[in-house]
């Protein structure tokens, strides 16, 4: 029996050896696309090459791959099936080979069939072929090859015709090879079971050969293309099922393990498979909605080993959110098992362990995929049990669940839409979706009025002034400044917002701060009218300068100039171009996981911040700021495209994930002969990276689970940094009286004598409490076992009480020690009065909550706050009194 690992290996060596084709590696999970979630099929990695933007780098012109493949998030999401029936993954591998404009039908068709006959040896009784309605020539291929006619099923455009994938492009007829899993598997559907009637689980697709051959236009008009291409995928874990003989992809042996390791860990049999009698100690017979959970763990255990070591972290938005999803859909079903929090990270090593020969990047990222699983289920573990508590309520009165509690159910505890959704389903309930998706735009409206210059509110009114005077021309990229026209203003408190019909005022957008300057009358050069910029910004596409008025009354109308404070926009562009910098040096050192989750650009500093899952090591960060400084000094240039956004995205070139851009897009890019960066980006930028003359990293931190960031500055503001920070060294040695070079020295030294003196004085602290304490003991009263002490103590603090007590101990031996200050109370006590119910645990909450504070630990030692010391003695009375009487507290 074939081995998932071997089908792999076979078929790549197939189109390799046998047909000349270049075995390609898989592309990351994280495709260079910024407008697609995760990489969903095998030929995504290939498309510049099949839209004729990029040269096919093959010779010849075919290529095979395995692909890795996600789909759990938008339109492809399998994620509601997942579980549920025997062959649906959220992450699962594509084999294809794909050729540009080379070979085509009369090769491909026979070739798989020898394939899937020759190499894999399946029955050719149970292969049935599916070919587009009007495919003659497919048909024919078919029948050359001995498929017999009654197996060809013809079928139309939902089932047998691939694309385009958007409103035009290329498209074309594909032809399916399917498998008869056999008559146990038979439906009872009454148009009779059969490959063109029913779709049920009998029938698998195992292949599917995707001839693209027509161009469609918007209008839905279709012409031959130049060039004929060839795209084929075939699922690895179907065609295993298959080839092992078994109904479903988690009884292979790609999937099988990781099972059987949940099946472990929970206790809980998967009951597909038979098993011994009686079971084995402490193990539970499964049934079909346990089965379902162990599915659903042992899928979305791989999914996420996956995505983690390609690089994406949990998180609120985009992919982050698909991972956060998927691992929280994981934790809820391992509950259900009976599996206690964190349980997930465990299934890492038995992924990796079966797929990190033909990935190893798995096992390089093994610790790290280890961390970002465990850290996410330790978050979830504090707010899993109080957001099912609230689902308990709507399951127990069988009510819809509204949004605004759907909402609250992730704002709150966690849960995503989707898991509360399935949790709903499973309980036959329905989910406001609707009003879900209105309380989180009403909190992301809250957010962006908290924060804003402008409130959302006068967003509207912006908005419609835009409609009056219609959008604001831009001519910032090439001028610092132009004659214009006040088309409109709007008192504000202290000043006034003014639309001019043209400006050279870049308006604050995607992170670089708006521009500040002069607007003054033509006629007597502000003697009239002039106005001083404070800032910028853009409602769409109106762009509002917030002015000081410094002469003028009646601005409507006048005709006016308009300059840019050049110096201050010169100090941006060049903090501008650093973001991107960083970036890139961000990814060499860091890894391809770094991802920019926002910006912010001013004169006199770059905030960045980036994905990562740990703070970095001083190493890392002095690697990054000298990769930065190194371009700085080679002079490259920096240099901006402007292209039809479909194009830009295939150039590479990396984008905010989620944003929104216009159909015509700015594509910058840094390099000579060798391009550092390429990014989207409408800012303003340094011409050459020279003109940065130094980068200085000032802070580097974290600002959120799995986000950091990075506070740098550059140029200008780099030097006086620097010059400051001399200066201080400069008063330390003098202070030290030592070269700058000797200052570490001095302060080591420092504290290493503090750390000395440190000591001295907890031993001196020590011996007084002690001696204080023996003082004190002749106080101790006798009870049954042993001996009770109970008393307050004036000017000792937390670790001399604990010392007191420990000496309190090993003279009274068998006991019950209390002992309280002003600020904190401690007791011990002994194993024998721990076996007879006295829990010092509970003793010194009782006295905390007194006192209005808390406190609690371990049976036989625990330690406490007091509040207010003047609840004391009623409190210690009360414990003695329950103590000498015999009554555990």
């Amino acid at each position: 029996m074939l081995t998932g690992n071997e089908i792999r290996k076979l078929y790549l060596d197939y189109f390799k050896n046998k047909h000349q084709h270049t075995v390609v590696e898989s592309s990351s999970l994280v495709p260079d696309n910024p407008t697609v979630l995760l990489t969903t099929a095998g030929m995504l990695q290939f498309l510049p090459i099949f839209l004729g933007i990029q040269k096919c780098p093959y010779e010849p012109a075919r290529a095979t791959s395995c692909q890795k493949c996600a789909r759990a998030g938008g339109k492809d999401s399998d994620i509601e099936n997942v579980g549920r029936t025997p062959r649906h993954h959220t992450f699962f591998e594509m084999l294809g080979n794909f050729s540009f404009g080379d070979y085509y039908k009369k090769e491909i068709i026979p070739w798989a069939w020898e394939f899937v006959t020759e190499v894999l040896k399946l029955d050719k009784d149970r292969l049935w072929i599916t070919i587009f309605e009007t495919d003659d020539e497919a048909y024919e291929i078919w029948r050359n090859v001995g498929v017999p006619a009654e197996r060809i099923k013809r079928k139309g455009k939902k089932d047998n015709f691939w694309g385009p994938p958007g409103a035009s492009g290329s498209c074309g007829p594909c032809s399916e090879i399917h498998y008869d899993l056999g008559e146990q598997y038979k439906c009872d559907d009454p148009r009779g079971c059969g490959i063109d009637t029913c779709e049920c689980d009998r029938w698998v697709e195992i292949w599917n050969l995707v001839f693209t051959e027509l161009y469609q236009d918007e209008e839905g008009n279709q012409s031959p293309l130049d060039s004929k291409n060839v795209d084929t995928g075939m699922g690895l874990e179907r065609i295993t099922m298959v080839c092992q003989g078994v109904a479903s992809t988690f009884e292979t042996d790609l999937l099988r393990p990781i099972l059987d390791k949940v099946s472990e860990m929970s206790g809980v049999l998967y009951s597909k498979t038979p098993h011994p009698t009686p079971l084995p100690q402490g193990a539970r017979e499964g049934n079909e909605k346990t089965d379902i959970s162990l599915r659903i763990i042992t899928d979305h255990a791989r999914c996420v080993t996956f995505l983690i070591s390609d690089g994406v972290i949990p998180g609120n938005e985009g992919r982050s959110y698909v991972l956060r999803m998927i691992l929280r859909r994981a934790l809820r079903h391992g509950k259900i098992l009976g599996m206690d929090l964190p349980f997930l990270y465990k299934l890492v090593d038995v992924v990796i362990e079966n797929y990190g020969e033909a990935y190893p990047d798995l096992v390089k990222n093994r610790q790290k995929i280890i961390d970002t699983i465990k850290k996410e289920e330790e978050r979830f573990a504090k707010t899993l049990d109080r957001g099912y508590k609230l689902l308990d309520e709507f399951i127990a009165n069988k009510k819809d669940i509204d949004g605004e509690s759907a909402f609250k159910l992730y704002d709150t505890y966690g849960f995503p839409l989707e898991l509360t959704k399935e949790i709903a389903a499973e309980n036959g309930l329905n989910v406001d979706e609707e009003g879900y998706k209105t309380a989180m735009q009403e909190q992301k409206d809250r957010a962006k009025a908290a924060t804003a210059k402008i409130s959302v509110t006068g967003d509207m009114k912006y908005a419609k002034l835009e409609d009056e005077v219609g959008s604001t021309e831009f001519v910032g990229y090439e001028e610092n400044e132009c004659d214009a026209k006040i088309l409109a203003t709007i008192d504000g408190d202290g000043y006034v917002d003014v639309v001019l019909n043209k400006t050279p005022f870049y308006a604050e957008c995607g992170g670089q701060t708006g521009d500040s300057g002069i607007i003054e009358d033509k006629e007597t050069n502000g003697q009239e009218v002039k106005l001083e910029v404070l800032t910028t910004f853009k409602v769409n596409k109106l762009f509002v300068h917030r002015c000081k008025v410094i002469n003028g009354d009646d601005l409507k109308d006048v005709a006016v100039h308009a300059k840019i404070d050049i110096p201050r926009r010169e100090e941006i562009r060049l903090h501008h171009t650093s973001a991107h910098l960083l970036q890139s040096a961000l990814r060499k050192v860091l890894g391809e996981e770094v991802h920019q989750a926002g910006s912010q650009v001013e004169p006199d500093r770059m905030r960045f911040d980036f994905t990562f899952s740990r703070a970095m090591t001083p190493d890392e960060i002095f690697k990054v700021e000298e990769i930065m400084n190194n371009w700085v000094a080679k002079g490259l240039n920096v240099h901006t495209d402007i292209m039809d956004i479909e194009q830009a995205k295939l150039t590479g070139a990396t984008a905010l994930f989620g944003e929104k851009y216009d159909d015509i897009v700015r594509v910058v890019s840094i390099g000579n002969e060798t391009c550092i960066s390429k990014e989207f980006c409408a800012g303003t930028h340094a011409r050459n990276t020279r003109d940065l003359r130094l980068v200085k990293i000032v802070t580097e931190g974290a600002i959120a689970a799995g986000t950091r960031r990075i506070e740098l500055v550059v140029s200008k503001a780099a030097f006086e940094y620097m010059n400051a920070k001399v200066k201080e060294m400069d008063k330390l040695s003098l202070m030290f009286k030592t070269h700058f070079d000797g200052v570490v020295e001095r302060v080591e030294k420092l504290q290493e004598e503090n750390k000395e003196l440190q000591k001295e004085l907890t031993h001196v602290k020590e011996e007084n409490a002690r001696a204080k304490f023996a003082t004190f003991l002749s106080k101790a009263q006798d009870i049954e076992g042993g001996k009770l002490f109970i008393t307050k103590i004036e000017d000792v603090d937390g670790n001399a009480l604990k010392t007191g007590i420990e000496f309190a101990s090993q003279k009274l031996g068998e006991s019950i020690i209390v002992l309280a200050s002003a600020k904190t109370v401690a007791v011990k006590v002994s194993d024998s009065f721990v076996k007879k119910g006295v829990n010092a645990g509970k003793i010194v909450g009782e006295i905390a909550r007194a006192t209005g504070a808390n406190g609690g630990g371990r049976p036989n030692f625990a330690q406490g706050g007091i509040k207010d010391s003047s609840k004391l003695d009623e409190i210690l009375a009360k414990i003695e009194t329950d103590l000498k009487n015999c009554q555990p507290v």
